[in-house]
């Protein structure tokens, strides 16, 4: 709102409401929502409840009457419309992937760090340059054959490159450290590599924010030294 940052990623909700307990009798108590905690521009970060007039913005995307303060409605120092949605909505909305059953499952039973322990036991030392090719997606196949899981295609095919990323992740996690094995996961965000892609344009948005803010007569200083 600000024009100070971009956000990248997906619309996400905060705690954005203040309850105090009210003591009742039998130990009991009421806890009452009596504040709210705004953005610059008056938009809430809770998520919308049905019925209440977040709700109905998220619905239509027009801004919130709280949130109104011209007939223009709100707009951040960039001039950018500002729609009340709730929560915070990202300048560049990019989708994290979705899991499916078996991925989650192979994580939760910890068979990637199984496999990379197993790898290196196998295999002499990688050096960063490590990749996981199709031999040793391969290996792994056959590790969770060995433990008596299967790999129908439906999960195997499309979860492949997933597959290999998590397989590099343990590899470098018991070779370099976790440290290295978080920068492996970073690359591959897509979040993250989006947001490298806009700082130029995040410069920008940053100088204009300083310029809009910068008191008039320093603009006009600036000017006659130019």
């Amino acid at each position: 709102e600000n024009g100070r940052a971009l956000v990248v990623g997906e619309p996400t909700y905060g705690k954005g409401v203040v309850q105090s307990v009210i003591p009742l009798s039998e130990k009991c108590g009421l806890a009452l929502t009596t504040a709210q905690y705004l953005t610059p521009l008056g938009r809430s970060i809770q998520r919308p409840l049905e019925g209440t007039e977040l709700a109905e913005a998220l619905t239509t995307g027009e801004p919130a009457a709280a949130a109104n303060r011209s007939a223009m409605g709100p707009r951040t120092v960039n001039g950018q419309p500002a729609f009340d949605k709730g929560g915070i909505v990202p300048n560049v909305e990019i989708a994290s992937p979705s899991s499916d059953p078996w991925l989650v499952f192979l994580n939760g039973r910890g068979l990637f760090t199984d496999f990379a322990s197993d790898y290196l036991t196998r295999h002499e030392r990688p050096d960063h340059s490590f990749e996981p090719v199709d031999a040793v997606l391969q290996e792994f196949k056959d590790f969770l054959h060995r433990q008596g899981i299967l790999t129908p295609d439906e999960y195997w095919l499309p979860d492949q490159p997933r597959v290999r990323l998590r397989i590099k992740t343990e590899v470098v996690n018991l070779v370099f450290g976790l440290a290295a094995g978080d920068e492996v996961e970073t690359r591959a965000d897509p979040e993250v590599q989006k947001a490298l892609q806009l700082f130029p344009e995040l410069a920008q948005l940053i100088h204009q924010a300083q310029e809009k803010r910068a008191p008039e007569h320093y603009r006009a200083v600036g000017r006659e030294k130019q």
